[in-house]
């Protein structure tokens, strides 16, 4: 180690010159401050406070304050302590001895050094003094304290050691209480202070730290120097607050934290080492002034300061400008009009007198008042005197006003006030002066809130009634504003009546006159209620809303809108319909005689012709009435009503019962009818009561029965009678007509006349409002003949009513109804409850009529919830087209039958030429139009029971002479040993060959088939399937053993010993053959599960076991939020910023996450690319230069860039160590350097080692050669302190502490007592000189707050009052509302309750048909599972062992019947297990099927060409298969090239935008003509084939039971067949897709030409372009999904291959077993190709299609580029 002596000399040798340049510039910047503290050392003169601010001189604050200066650490207080000085220490005087147990004596104590030597630099005699700290100890704090407030300016310090390593100043502005910093100073801040900024100083009160005040170097003579307001910082305004707080002191501490030392005192702390380690200063000067606010220029000295010492600088201002104070910081008494405020250099801010008008002589200021004034005013008089009050007393108090002829500070100008007290306020209070604004006139009296006047003497507008005992004087109008007239003087001032509009009445004119409604601020006030005449009950209405009063089943404000469900009777409403009354013949009594034999009468307009009966014209009283009905149908006009007409003979008559007259008055009577000739007729009317009339209006009108003679012209269709009849409710009435002809003497035999009905239409004109002279009557008559309302009723049909008369005909339907009528639409025949408005014609379902919608329209019957069903009697066998209403049965002919009459008797075919049935004498029936027989016989079938049944053979033919016999497989039909479904004879051989039933083979069905086990050969043996669930190979003989059925060659990837597991590797459903390969993706699979390249998976499922964080069900990716996939151990998390990236996830290859902007790095906790730094304090830009930098990426953490050879630096912009030259031209230095350079890199290393071991003992805290036992010893003690302290022994502390304090100690904390107890003191005079202002406020402001809460109370009980009284108060708002609630409540109670009842009605009603469901469905359980059922909560029937519905098992499974149980389901299967014996009683007639093969040879040679044909067809399909199949994989590699096309890197948008235009213009080669040719093309081919079933058609009958049997026996081949054929018709509809397509595609592209599918193009070519963009963000994704996709169709094509393949033989096999030479099986095997080919030709079709589109891909995009765009 080097001694420390030598590198202290190295030190002071290389930094002499730096210490000689840094004292001239320290010298050189003392003296311009010293210059610029001139100015300020001279106090302002007298003349400049006047116009503006003054300041006392600057100066020491030290110079006369020794005693307040103090030091915590001086040396040799105790006794003499040597200390050595560094400059020498190479001379023999280097260490010197200190002794400050005196104060500093020139002659006697010079070796003290307190701290008080700091005030001057030199003694009397010239010498230096100084003060010293002792040895060694770095924490010593000087402080002064000010016994009051001073301005500080700046410290100078000169050091006679080294200057502090570390030093804070520190101010108190609370005589110590608190403290704040300064400045720090240090050589190294931000080691040292690390939380102190230390770039600089950028606002005036900024707290930096500092380094150049703290070098080593000098080693004396260094200073430092402190400013507070820095010159390089300019200052806006210095007389601000902040500027004014910064300068503010009472205390200044400098607090010494850090020795400069050489190095040596961290190696060695012994004391000889540490005697030249203190901190000594020559001289202390703390410039500053008394802080006076810029209103002194001088300042004495503190009251109880005694010091008087010269150039001392005093504490108390001598104030000016009105102010005093210790600092001048208040105005004087009675100057407080201006807020006091701080003097500033051209405005003194002087305190300013306040104006009391001479009645006061104490004054405050008030902040809020001189804001209000605008800044100019803010004093406020106190105790103002002569009555007077306010701010400057300039108002009177109350009851007082102030005289306007004398001056306001005249102490009479107050006089007392003269106001009435009935109508005043307060008593008598007037206005104190006046203020327009205010609407105050000096003396005015202050009148009540109703009452004005100079002495409040009347009534303001608008209330009435002055009264001394109404607290507002006089009460209010309370007159609606909206009725009255005149808003001035809405009531008399006397009485309080208002003065209401026309159509308004009451005291307050709040109401309506009667029949109007809604005050409002109209002119006549209210509007009329206008309620319909007829509607309402009268012209009255709710006043509030109008409501009128309406009838029953009427809404609506004017009760003109009718109720749902109800509707208003048109004028012709009571018709009576011809059909329905009773017809009589001539010579009835009942009809209006005539005289006897051949009497006649003139007849006259109002008499009655008779003429008389004939002997010979008896005959015809048998036709007396005719009921002709009419259909309806959309192409005739109705020109009737009702079914139609009552056709009535000539002279014959129909009598009408009337007794549904809803209201007293006169009718028209007119009756509608339609001649069937052109000669007239006339009518011969009697209405006769049957009781005498008793109502007011038809009482007293005579006769009773009246006689009618009309004319009926052939050119008319109705007419009415000249004369109304009075009708009356709760009477009867019969109306008897007789109808003849016209001016003839005999009746004609022929002739007839159609009669549809007699109308009633009231004579409305004496109605209520058609009634009297009124305008309103005459208007509603006139109106009524101008839009012919009445004539409408006349015509049938009648034309759409004008909107006025079906507001005219409700409102007189309402009258005579009161109110509306319901509708009753019947349930079954309307579509639903409601009618028409006019009429109530509610709307009918098909077939249904009347206005109700209650019966049935002429030619239907059978009324019901589906309306009514046509008869559609057979013309041919009906007599008409009407039928029974309710049966439907048509009338028939002779010979016809059945319910339309279209069938021939029993027995009898061909209908209408019947002829009787051809069935071999085997059945006596046959079908009525085909003529096929029923029912066969003797085993026989076929359209004449020509053929014997399956299971059969022979010639049942009559006249063959054979029969049908049972086929021999092995036994008879209907037996166990039957196995066989037909058999025929072969006459070659002359054997029976049977064709056996699935499962069976051999020439008698004796042998199981392939697939099959059992032993055929014994009675009762049968053939079983192996039970292999489907896979194995069925042709295979070896698939499974023949006797045991055990499976042996599983297919289907299929293993165990009913194949019904999946192999190892794949997975599925075996028991479907839907056994898949696993897919597993061996780099996310774990190892275990894989071997060979081949993974197993759930067998199941198929998912794959994966690796930790590894998911998909092929294990193919990462979990979301997990990267590097295809590791040993899984992927990774990807760990992205929760704060830095846009979301948890990341490229599942590389982890990189997506930062947001300023981010970056993997998981985004970096800053982005080329910026280092923390990212969430700053990133800054690397900046690296390009031609020193290996890259531009620099190291994210400290922000180096990797440099290339020969450059260094940062940022890679400097030459490097060993070079030379200016960058980037650098050049490497001599080898030489490189010697000197390891030299200096060695001693760098040893000085780097010696670093390392400091900062390891300063770490541990253990001084070498420190003795273990001094620190036990140390710790020991400081435990008892910690203890002293936890027990709170006061007594002991107080002990301990007095052993270790000294009198210097005591004495400071009593001067800190001192102080402490001086601030208690001031704050204590301040809050009694509060407490004094306080009590001595006058009364004025004390009854200015009462004034103010009086007026804010009176307020406050207007409003109170406005809120309970008044037409506008809520209160009577909320009275109105109630009544009108109630009444509303009153008024919809009845039809509440009624609507109530009828829910109740209606829940009974369900509740009974529930009840009466629920008894059907335990009965319907009965008959069908034999038992009920009463299912449980969980669906259990405990008490049903049959169960029923609802009822499960324990399984869930349903339960319905049982052993034991006679419901249908019980006899159902009953029935089956007999059905299965009786097939086997079949085996019985085996022999006769011998014959049946011999009749069926016969069908073989017309069959055979069919079935060539049929093959023929069936390889010309194949052919087309394969050519399709060919054309397919061509398109869908065409479609492959374009897909990698579009997945490629290097597809740019214009490429795919090209490619995809060809695509778009790809169109078929055909049009949609062409393609509807082909389609029907294969309609008609389809068709042909069809027909050729029908030429086998007797074959097919003769095998039918057989095959019925085949089906029975053979259900699992059946279902085979039909899924065989559900992939056919699947492949059809596909097929019909694909044409559908390319239909669509042609249409497009043909009307691509067109303009208005351009734009569709373009928006399609732009949709496209975005589409494809996004497809290439896909690609990665779809092409690792494309892979997948690829192996599971791959899968998908096995699975329908073997599929296909297999149905396919299982077809052919069941095909094959019925023999090459069966015509009827043939046929089976036939529809099955027929279908298939029909699959495969569309298909074709489809592939031709596909074909030609893709040829077109070359020709049409240049049409359609060419043509289109």
């Amino acid at each position: 180690m080097v001694p420390y002596k030598k590198v202290a000399a190295v030190q002071l040798k290389w930094s002499l010159p730096t210490a000689i340049k840094l004292k001239k510039m320290i010298v050189l910047h003392y003296r311009i401050l010293y210059i610029i503290q001139i100015a300020q050392d001279v106090p302002s003169g007298p003349h400049g406070c006047t116009e503006g601010s003054c300041y006392p001189a600057t100066g020491n604050l030290l110079i006369g304050r020794a005693v307040n200066l103090t030091a915590s650490s001086t040396c040799g207080l105790d006794g003499p302590e040597h200390y050595c000085i560094v400059s020498h220490l190479q001379e023999s005087d280097k260490c010197f001895k200190c002794n400050s147990q005196h104060r500093y004596d020139p002659y006697h104590h010079r070796n003290s050094h307190w701290i008080e030597n700091v005030i001057y630099l030199m003694d009397s005699n010239g010498d230096h003094t100084w003060w010293q700290s002792v040895n060694g100890e770095e924490n010593v704090s000087i402080r002064l304290n000010l016994e009051a407030e001073f301005h500080f300016t700046h410290l100078i310090m000169k050091f006679k050691t080294f200057r502090p390593a570390a030093m804070i100043i520190e101010r108190s502005a609370d005589f110590g209480r608190t403290w704040r910093p300064y400045r720090y100073f240090a050589h190294n801040c931000t080691k040292i202070f690390p939380n102190i900024p230390a770039n600089g100083l950028h606002h005036i009160n900024d707290v930096i730290c500092e380094e150049r005040y703290s070098d080593i170097e000098p080693s004396t003579n260094g200073e430092v120097i402190y400013k507070v307001l820095d010159p390089a910082i300019h200052v806006r305004d210095p007389y601000s607050l902040d500027i004014q707080e910064l300068l503010r002191i009472t205390n200044l501490r400098i607090n010494f934290t850090k020795l400069n030392t050489l190095g040596d005192d961290l190696l060695d702390r012994r004391s000889d080492v540490l005697q030249k380690y203190y901190y000594a200063i020559y001289e202390l000067v703390v410039r500053g002034s008394c802080f006076c606010y810029g209103h002194a220029s001088e300042c004495a000295p503190v009251p109880g300061v005694n010091i008087r010492e010269s150039g001392m600088i005093h504490g108390r201002c001598v104030c000016k400008h009105n102010t005093e104070g210790l600092n001048c910081e208040r105005c004087r008494d009675f100057h407080n009009d201006l807020p006091w405020r701080p003097a500033e250099a051209d405005n003194p801010h002087t305190c300013r007198g306040c104006n009391c008008n001479s009645h006061s002589n104490q004054c405050h200021f008030d902040m809020a008042v001189y804001l209000a004034t605008g800044n100019v005013s803010g004093g406020v008089c106190d105790d103002c005197q002569h009555n007077t009050m306010g701010r400057n007393c300039e108002t009177c108090k109350p009851f007082y006003y102030k005289d306007p002829l004398k001056d306001i500070r005249d102490p009479r100008v107050c006089i007392a006030c003269d106001c009435d007290p009935v109508g005043s306020l307060e008593g008598g209070v007037c206005d104190s002066h006046t203020d327009p604004d205010m609407g105050m006139i000096t003396g005015q009296c202050r009148c009540k809130v109703n009452v004005k006047g100079m002495r409040c003497d009347d009534c303001k507008e608008g209330y009435y009634g002055l009264s001394q005992n109404d607290p507002l004087g006089c009460q209010p109008c309370n007159c609606d504003p909206r009725g009255i007239i005149m808003m001035g003087a809405p009531c008399d001032q006397i009485s309080g009546d208002c003065s209401c509009k026309r159509y308004v009445t009451g005291r307050y004119c709040n109401q309506c006159l009667p029949e109007y409604w809604g005050l409002s601020n109209d002119l006549a006030g209210c509007r009329p209620c206008d309620c319909d005449f007829g509607g309402a009950m009268n012209n009255r209405c709710m006043m509030d809303n109008g409501q009128c009063d309406c009838r029953r089943h009427l809404i609506g404000r004017q009760c003109s809108e009718v109720q749902p469900g109800y509707f208003c009777a048109p004028l012709d409403y009571y018709k009576y319909e011809a059909e329905d009354a009773t017809g009589h013949s001539p010579s009835d009594t009942a009809l209006p005689v005539c005289t006897p034999c051949c009497f006649s009468v003139t007849h006259y307009s109002h008499f009655i012709s008779y003429y008389c009966i004939k002997s010979d014209d008896l005959k015809l009283e048998q036709l007396v009435k005719l009921t002709v009905h009419r259909e309806r149908t959309p192409s005739h006009m109705v020109t009737w009503t009702g079914p139609g007409f009552a056709r009535v003979k000539d002279g014959a008559g129909l009598v009408f019962t009337i007794d549904n007259i809803p209201y007293a008055m006169e009718y028209d009577i007119m009756i509608r009818y339609e001649p069937e000739s052109t000669e007239d007729w006339e009518a011969i009317v009697s209405i006769t009561s049957v009781m005498l009339p008793s109502s007011l209006r038809c009482g007293n009108l005579l006769p009773t029965e009246q006689l009618y003679t009309v004319t009926l012209p052939h050119r008319n269709r109705y007419i009415q009678m000249p004369r109304p009849f009075c009708f009356e409710p709760s009477n009867r009435y019969v109306v008897a007509i007789r109808f003849q002809r016209h001016g003839v003497t005999h009746r004609h035999l022929t002739a007839f006349i159609l009669i549809d009905s007699l109308v009633l239409i009231p004579k409305y004109t004496e109605l209520p409002g058609f009634q009297g002279n009124d305008a309103e009557a005459e208007h509603r008559q006139e109106e009524m003949v101008r839009y012919m309302c009445l004539d409408s009723f006349m015509i049938t049909p009648m034309p759409a009513l004008a909107e006025m008369c079906s507001k005219l005909i409700c409102s007189i339907s309402s009258i005579i109804h009161d109110g509306a009528l319901p509708c009753q639409c019947d349930p079954q025949g309307s579509l639903s409850g409601e009618c028409e408005r006019v009429g109530g014609q509610c709307r009918c379902k098909p077939n249904v009529m009347g206005r109700r919608c209650d019966q049935c329209a002429p030619g239907t019957y059978g009324f019901g919830v589906n309306g009514c069903t046509a008869c559609e009697c057979h013309p041919d066998g009906s007599v008409s087209h009407q039928c029974d209403p309710v049966t439907g049965q048509c009338q028939c002919k002779p010979g016809a039958t059945g319910r339309q009459c279209s069938d021939c008797q029993p027995g009898q075919w061909g209908f209408p030429n019947c002829s009787p049935c051809q069935c071999n004498g085997h059945t006596d029936h046959c079908d009525s139009r085909t003529g096929e027989c029923i029912g066969c016989r003797d085993y026989t079938a076929g359209h004449f029971c020509e053929r014997c049944v399956e299971g059969f053979f022979g010639n049942p033919v009559l006249g063959s002479g054979e029969h049908c016999r049972p086929c021999p497989c092995p036994g008879n039909p209907g037996t166990d040993h039957f196995n066989g479904i037909s058999c025929q004879a072969d006459h070659t051989s002359n054997q029976i060959i049977c064709n056996c039933q699935q499962g069976y083979t051999g020439s008698r069905c004796d042998q199981c088939a392939p697939g099959y086990f059992g032993n055929p050969e014994q009675l009762g043996g049968q053939c079983r399937p192996c039970q292999c669930n489907d896979n194995i190979d069925t042709e295979d003989p070896e698939s499974c053993d023949r006797s045991t059925g055990q499976c042996l060659k599983c297919t289907h990837h299929t293993v165990g010993q009913s194949c019904d597991q999946c192999q190892h590797g794949y997975y599925g459903n075996a028991l479907v053959q839907d056994c898949r390969r696993c897919t597993c993706v061996t780099a996310g699979t774990i190892h275990s599960a894989c071997s060979d390249g081949e993974c197993h998976c759930d067998q199941q499922t198929g998912a794959c076991p994966c690796r930790e964080n590894v998911s998909g069900h092929n294990c193919d990716q990462c979990s979301p939020n997990h990267w590097n996939y295809g590791q040993e151990q899984g992927c990774e998390p990807c760990g992205c910023d929760p704060h830095h990236a846009l979301g948890t996830h990341c490229n599942m290859f590389t982890g990189q996450c997506h930062c947001r902007s300023g981010f970056g790095g993997k998981q985004c906790t970096e800053c982005e690319q080329f910026h280092w730094g923390d990212p969430r304090v700053q990133c800054q830009e690397c900046n690296c230069h390009p031609l020193g930098s290996e890259m531009a990426q620099c190291d994210r953490i400290t922000g180096a860039c990797e440099c290339r050879e020969g450059a260094a630096g940062k940022r890679c912009d400097e030459c490097a160590r060993g070079y030379t030259g200016d960058f980037p031209k650098c050049v490497q230095c001599h080898p030489c350097f490189q010697l000197w350079d390891d030299v200096v890199c060695q001693i760098k290393r040893d000085l780097e080692h010696i670093q390392f071991t400091v900062e390891k003992i300063l770490e541990s805290g253990v001084t070498p050669g420190a003795d273990d036992k001094r620190i036990k010893e140390l710790e020991r003690k400081l435990r008892q302190v910690q203890d002293l302290i936890s027990t709170e022994d006061s007594d002991r502390i107080h002990q301990l502490i007095g052993q270790t304090q000294d009198e210097g100690a005591l004495r400071s904390t009593l001067s800190d007592l001192e102080m402490d107890l001086r601030d208690i003191n001031s704050t204590v005079s301040q809050k009694k000189e509060v407490l004094e202002d306080y009590l001595t406020s006058g009364f004025t402001d004390q009854f200015e707050k009462v004034k103010r809460y009086y007026r804010e109370s009176a307020k406050a009980e207007e409003k109170c009052n406005a809120s309970v009284s008044g037409p506008s108060s809520p209160v009577e708002q909320s009275k109105e509302t109630r009544g009108i609630t109630e009444n509303l409540l009153d008024a919809g109670k009845d039809k509440l309750l009624k609507a109530v009842a009828a829910q109740n009605r209606s829940l009974n009603e369900l509740h009974q048909k529930a009840h009466d469901l629920d008894k059907k469905v335990h009965h319907l359980n009965h008959k069908v599972c034999g038992g009920h059922s009463s299912a449980g909560a969980n669906g259990s029937c405990p008490d049903s062992r049959c169960g029923g519905a609802g009822c499960r098992d324990d399984q869930g499974n349903r339960v319905c019947g049982g052993e034991g149980c006679n419901g249908t389901v019980s006899t159902s299967l009953t029935a089956l297990k007999h059905a299965r014996n009786v097939t086997d009683s079949l085996n019985s007639a085996h022999e006769e099927l011998q014959g049946v093969a011999k009749k069926l040879q016969d069908l073989v040679t017309l069959t055979q060409d069919v079935k060539n044909q049929a093959m023929t067809s069936l390889e010309r399909a194949q052919k087309k298969k394969d050519h399709f199949e060919n054309s397919n994989k061509k398109l869908k590699d065409f479609i492959k090239k374009i897909k990698d096309f579009l997945t490629e890197e290097g597809a740019d948008p214009e490429s795919i935008e090209k490619v995809a235009l060809q695509v778009l213009s790809i169109t078929l080669p055909v049009n949609r003509t062409a393609l509807d040719k082909m389609v029907m093309e294969i309609k008609d081919s389809l068709a042909n084939l069809t027909n050729i079933e029908g030429i086998v058609n007797q074959t097919t009958h003769q095998v039918s039971k057989a095959k019925d049997l085949l089906e029975k026996a053979k259900d699992d081949a059946a279902n085979n067949t039909k899924r065989a054929l559900d992939v056919s018709k699947k492949a059809i509809n596909k097929a019909a897709a694909a044409l559908k397509d390319a239909l669509n595609n042609l249409n497009s592209t043909r009307n691509a030409t067109t303009e208005d599918k351009q734009m569709d193009v373009m928006m399609r070519l732009s949709n496209l372009t975005a589409e494809l963009e996004a497809l290439r963000n896909k690609t990665e994704q779809n092409r690792e999904m494309a892979k997948d996709a690829k192996v599971l169709a791959n899968n998908a094509t096995n699975v329908a291959s073997s599929l296909e393949k297999q149905r396919y033989r299982e077809l052919q096999m069941k095909v094959g077993s019925f023999g090459d030479e069966s015509g009827g099986l043939d046929s089976i095997h036939q529809r099955a190709k027929n279908m298939k080919k029909e699959a495969e030709d569309l298909l074709n079709k489809a592939s031709k299609g596909m074909e030609q589109l893709k040829s077109k891909c070359n020709t049409s995009p240049r049409v359609i580029l060419g043509g289109s765009f």
